[in-house]
């Protein structure tokens, strides 16, 4: 996945027509979940949990949010 495809799926996450949902995107790797992502539209943040140690990390922008997962996909 490159960062193309990361933006797409947190512009999605953003746009108006979920923004009144609660929609988390999870990433894994072999069949386990390793990090999720979702979009918070009351601090109006992207926020990345690090599943196995608990760990969130909200990022106010788009940008540093792709940063973030695409770092995180190629560990």
């Amino acid at each position: 996945m490159n960062q193309q495809d990361v933006k797409a799926i947190l512009l999605n996450l953003q746009s108006k027509q979920y923004i009144e949902s609660d929609i988390t995107h999870t990433f894994g790797e072999n069949n386990t979940a390793v990090f999720s992502v979702k979009y918070s539209k009351n601090d109006e943040t992207f926020d990345v949990m690090l599943i196995e140690t608990d760990s969130l990390e909200k990022f106010h922008d788009v940008d540093s949010a792709v940063h973030c997962i695409t770092n995180l996909i190629r560990k």
